[in-house]
C-alpha cells in the first residue's frame, strides 16, 4: 500500500533532520525534501511545531507496531514479560540519528514526549521508586536500562557485529521472563523483531 502524503512528509522531514539537525527543518527544506510547495505542506502541518509533534506521534507508532509484532499480539493482550521482552528484541536495533536528534532536542518538552511516555508505559515495566524490589524484578529492570543503553549506544559508538546483537537480545529476553518462567520461549535467533526506524 502506498504510504499516505502526510507519512511521506514525514520521512522527508526525518531525512533532513538526518541530514542536518531539529534545527533544519523549514517548511522549505521539508516540502524540496518531500518534493512538494511549501503550500501543500502548509495544508498538512500549519506550524512548525505541529510537524514536530507529528514526527514524535509517527516515530512513536512505528514502535508500537514493531513492538505488537515482536510481542505476537498487542500490548495490552501480552504479559509483563511478553511486553518487557518484545521491548528488549526491537530496542536492540540501533537508534537513528533522526530519532535521537529529535529526543535530545525537545527532552523538557512533556507534550513532545507524550508518545514516546505512552509506548513506554505500555511495554515496560515502570522504573522502581525505591531500592526495594525483587530479584526477577530487578533482572527485569537490568533487561529494560540494557536494552535502552543498546538503542542508544550505536549512535554513538562503532556498531556491534549482527550475532553478538542477536546475543545480547536473547539474553536480556530471558532477563524478562526472569520472574515468570525459568526460561525464555524461542530465545534462538534474533527474536524476529523488526526494526522500527
Amino acid at each position: 500500500m502506498r504510504p499516505s502524503k502526510r507519512t511521506e512528509i514525514l520521512d522527508a522531514a526525518l531525512g533532513v533532520i538526518e541530514a542536518g539537525g531539529v534545527t533544519a527543518v523549514t517548511f522549505e527544506a521539508v516540502a524540496e525534501a518531500a518534493g512538494m510547495t511549501k503550500g501543500g505542506l502548509l495544508y498538512h502541518f500549519g506550524t512548525r511545531e505541529v510537524m514536530l509533534q507529528a514526527l514524535h506521534e509517527h516515530l512513536a507508532e512505528q514502535w508500537e507496531t514493531a513492538l505488537t509484532e515482536a510481542a505476537g499480539k498487542p500490548a495490552e493482550r501480552a504479559s509483563d514479560a511478553e511486553r518487557l521482552a518484545a521491548y528488549a528484541q526491537v530496542a536492540t536495533h540501533s537508534a537513528t540519528r533522526a530519532e535521537l536528534l529529535l529526543m535530545l532536542e525537545t527532552v523538557n518538552d512533556p507534550a513532545m514526549h507524550a508518545p514516546w511516555n505512552g509506548v513506554l508505559a505500555r511495554w515496560t515495566p515502570p522504573l522502581p521508586e525505591h531500592a526495594d524490589i525483587s530479584p526477577g524484578e530487578l533482572s527485569q529492570l537490568i533487561a529494560r536500562l540494557a536494552a535502552d543503553g543498546l538503542w542508544l549506544i550505536e549512535s554513538l559508538t562503532t556498531p556491534l557485529h549482527p550475532s553478538m546483537r542477536a546475543r545480547i537480545a536473547n539474553h536480556l529476553t530471558t532477563l524478562a521472563y526472569t520472574t515468570e518462567t525459568p526460561s525464555a520461549p524461542g530465545t534462538s535467533g534474533g527474536g524476529g523483531a523488526r526494526d522500527p526506524r
